[in-house]
């Protein structure tokens, strides 16, 4: 009933709308074919039609038609009129034929008061979609479906405009994209749901297995999501693989569908609260074809444009683990697949798995240039290789161990090929590391300082810890009225290397990294005893503490004393307290000090816990983040234009426990051991002839009263506690080399001041023109993402001079730092969208977006000229 008083109101709003000149009346003839309204018409005569003007009723069945014309046109020509005619709207002309009132129909207005035309208006759906809104009428029976539908197919101009956006109401999709409507009716069978059994209800079954069918090739059971989504991935995988790699999967293919089906796949990749369940699908269809084991014999280089399935990855993974713990020469290749992998698909979900890779691949390569050995014969030489170049396996391991670690912590499903190829890798990077680069380096570094140490107990040409104060406060504050010295217990210098990259990405100002060899034994109590200003340092043997000039120097306090006695209103402060307090509170704390020292311990306070030392690294991450937010408070909160950032000692660190035989006794040194740790001894009165220990001159304590030992390479000292990992005392670079940040703050318009900026591509290829589905560009990075160029992501897109995506999206990381240009080159695979007509002399571009604020980096104009292009039509 209450859509047959919709028909009344809205015949009412026909005869209260205004006339449009020079009409004088308005004329309705209703058209209700099956009578369905003929009730309410009747009703009429007795009430009337309540409009602003009196309507005149009249019916074309019911007397003469000659007389109701008369009546029209002689009788009451000045009067509105709706005449009820039982019969189907005809203006051809056919249907007028010997018709009296023919020339009334042509001049009058009309209203179609049959359900399906009624409901075709209410749903904004033209003339020509009134046949498909009768065919499924069950379906607009309720008023939450009709909203429904309207807000997805809001202009149906066609029976098949209806049947889709019945099919995408009868599954709650979210649009009436084909990528959508699959997308949502495999997530439903995936959670157990009957989408099938609702299309079913309101008659659309068939509609939609032909939409599935004509769009993707399918044409089986569409209750079976195992089926539906093997014909789905493996039709969209065919498209990326080479011909002949998904042999014997014919039947569940349908190579004509590819880019339809690579489409949809993609599509669901990006909808981010619904990868998991394509995740899970994945996984299923993985396991009914077989493809672990089909893709066992593939290479990664013929999987490398693949990203349809996550068993591919994996695969990649699988393959250049065991090469490389093989010791094959796979670098530059895996380079290349790496930077590839990095903008595909499913790549979050390995990312560990892929940062060991990265990291092993850059520990071969520095294995590779470097298989001559270290054979420098000057002190200086040697350190000078260290800090330019040699640290950078330290940074490789590190990088090695946390990504392994993080692989322990990621996803539970990976296959055993790739734990046991990382497993492998992981052998393979501890023999590189312990037996080959810290066991050779050091042994390089000892020869040549050696006989340096016994005679002084430092090497000259390199700066000393002892002189910091003297040469960077005393000496050198370098124009700055105020100084902040921030001390990281343990901060090594290739972890200093990284947080100065950071400085220079994250804030204004720069960071320049300089280093200084330790004070031995390297150790907590002289390293930051160095750091202080003094002229005599001392080992009293009463409590084994570290004096200067008579003073203790243990707690922050007794440090403040010293610094504050040769810089009055200095201050020396932990840095969880100036890190936790307020912004007013850190001014309260700092006042008007022009010199403060800052104490920050998270790398040796976790390695020297037995419990904690194997995340030492982790460790390292949290120090980095540390840092930087203390160089932003001294240069944001506290005013301060210079900060110096050192460490009182590195230290060594080897993920597997030495052997017996890397260890040697206590009882090998003898005499008296005044101090006593793995990596050293300070003994008085002796003078030790055992090759195993190097000999350090302690002349700078008590004058030299005392003499240092450090075990060469990597060998421990037997001792009780913690300490298995987790090393410093010694005399290796990774214990002895202090680094020395410089960090300036820069304001805006100040002399030497340089503004970040986001590390840009630029398209390389110089073909403009695209003939075929799948294309791809190759692109420039122009500068190495490092220093005040930031890393970047953009995505790439092929568009319409509308604006109108034609392709795929895809990601594209601007993140390299090789200094090697033609290293920087990237290349992006992108797909055209199916279904679409391509203008072969219409301009298309290629669209380059920041990912992060959206905005278009640059545009190139191409021209699309494909001979044949897949159809998605649709029918019935």
């Amino acid at each position: 009933m209450a859509q047959k008083i919709d028909a009344i109101d809205q015949i009412r709003a026909k005869f209260d709308a205004p006339l449009e000149p020079p009409a004088t009346r308005r004329v309705v003839v209703w058209h209700d074919a099956d009578g369905s309204f003929e009730d309410d018409f009747e009703s009429l005569s007795g009430s009337g039609l309540g409009t602003k003007r009196p309507v005149a009723l009249a019916r074309t069945d019911k007397g003469s038609a000659f007389e109701l014309k008369r009546r029209i046109y002689r009788l009451e020509p000045d009067a509105d009129f709706l005449i009820y005619e039982r019969a189907q709207k005809d203006l051809s002309g056919k249907g007028l034929a010997g018709n009296w009132l023919a020339d009334i129909e042509l001049i009058a207005e009309h209203f179609q008061a049959d359900f399906a035309t009624m409901l075709a208006d209410e749903l904004g759906a033209t003339d020509g979609a009134v046949e498909g809104v009768e065919m499924f009428r069950d379906y607009f029976n309720a008023a939450q479906r009709r909203e429904r539908f309207r807000k997805l197919m809001p202009h149906a101009q066609s029976p098949q405009d209806v049947a889709l956006g019945v099919i995408g109401g009868a599954i709650d999709a979210p649009d009436l994209s084909t990528e959508s409507i699959v997308r949502t009716y495999l997530c439903a069978l995936d959670r157990g749901d009957d989408p099938f059994g609702s299309l079913e209800k309101y008659g659309a079954a068939a509609a939609f297995a032909n939409f599935v069918c004509k769009r993707t090739g399918y044409a089986g059971d569409l209750t079976s999501l195992d089926d539906m989504a093997a014909h789905l991935l493996l039709t969209a995988l065919s498209f990326q693989v080479p011909d002949g790699s998904l042999a014997g999967l014919e039947t569940r293919m349908s190579a004509p569908h590819g880019q339809f089906c690579l489409n949809i796949a993609h599509a669901w990749m990006a909808c981010d609260e619904l990868s998991g369940a394509l995740y899970s699908i994945c996984r299923r269809v993985e396991e009914l074809c077989n493809l672990e084991s089909r893709f066992a014999s593939m290479g990664a280089v013929q999987l490398c444009e693949a990203d349809v399935l996550p068993c591919i990855n994996e695969r990649i993974l699988a393959d250049l683990f065991g090469s490389l713990a093989n010791g094959a020469d796979r670098s530059d290749e895996a380079k290349a697949i790496l930077q590839r992998r990095k903008n595909l698909r499913w790549f979050s979900r390995v990312e560990p798995y892929f940062g060991a890779l990265e990291s092993a691949v850059d520990a071969q390569v520095f294995y590779r240039a470097h298989t001559q050995g270290f054979h420098y014969a000057v002190p200086d030489e040697v350190w000078k290789a260290y800090t330019t170049d040699w640290f950078r396996m330290d940074s490789c391991y590190r990088a090695f161990c946390r990504a392994a670690d993080a692989c322990q912590r990621s996803v539970s499903d990976i296959p055993h090929a790739v734990k046991d190829g990382l497993e492998a890798l992981a052998a393979w990077m501890e023999r590189v590391y312990v037996n080959w680069f810290l066991a050779d380096s050091n042994s390089c570094w000892v020869a040549a300082c050696e006989k340096s140490w016994a005679e002084a107990g430092y090497v000259e040409g390199v700066p000393r810890q002892n002189r910091f104060y003297l040469e960077n406060i005393f000496l050198g504050t370098e124009g700055a009225k105020k100084t902040m010295v921030i001390i990281s217990d343990a901060l090594r210098y290739e972890v200093a290397c990284e947080l100065a990259g950071r400085l220079e990405r994250d804030t204004q100002g720069s960071a320049e990294l300089g280093s200084m060899q330790g004070a031995f034994p390297t150790v907590t109590e002289f390293g930051m005893a160095a750091l202080l200003p003094h002229r005599v340092m001392q080992l009293r043997e009463s409590d084994g503490g570290v004096y200067l000039d008579g003073l203790p120097t243990y707690s922050t306090e007794q440090r403040e004393a010293i610094l504050s006695s040769e810089k009055p209103g200095a201050i020396c402060v932990q840095s969880k307290r100036l890190m936790a307090a307020k912004r007013a509170e850190r001014k309260e704390l700092v006042g008007g000090s022009e010199l403060v020292y800052v104490y920050h311990n998270t790398i040796d306070a976790t390695g020297e816990e037995y419990s904690t030392e194997n995340m030492v690294f982790d460790a390292c991450a949290t120090a980095i983040e540390d840092l930087v937010s203390l160089v932003k408070i001294a240069a944001g909160d506290l005013n301060f234009t210079r900060v110096l950032i050192t460490a009182d000692h590195g230290f060594l660190y080897t993920r597997d426990p030495l052997e017996e035989r890397d260890k040697v006794s206590a009882s090998d040194i003898g005499g008296e051991k005044l101090k006593l740790g793995r990596r050293y001894a300070v003994c008085k009165g002796l003078d030790p002839d055992a090759m195993v220990f190097v000999k350090m001159n302690m002349t700078d304590i008590d004058g030299g009263e005392y003499t240092g030992l450090a075990p060469r390479e990597c060998i421990r000292i037997k001792k009780a506690g913690p300490g298995e990992n987790y090393v410093h005392g010694g005399v290796s670079l990774q214990e002895m080399c202090v680094p020395v940040i410089k960090f300036r703050n820069k304001r805006s318009g100040r002399k030497g001041f340089e503004e970040r900026a986001k590390a840009e591509f630029k398209l390389l290829s110089t073909n403009r023109r695209v003939t075929s589905m799948m294309f791809r560009v190759e692109l420039f990075q122009a500068q190495p993402a490092e220093g005040k160029v930031l890393p970047a992501e953009y995505e790439l897109s092929m568009t319409d001079a509308s604006g109108n995506e034609v392709s795929d999206v895809r990601r594209a990381l601007a993140d390299m730092t090789t200094s090697d240009e033609t290293a920087r080159v990237s290349r992006v695979q992108l797909g055209l969208k199916a279904g679409l007509q391509y203008d072969p002399h219409a301009a298309y571009y290629l669209v380059c977006r920041d990912s992060q604020t959206g905005g278009i980096a640059w545009k190139e104009e191409f021209q699309i000229d494909i001979a044949f292009v897949p159809m998605d039509d649709f029918g019935f």
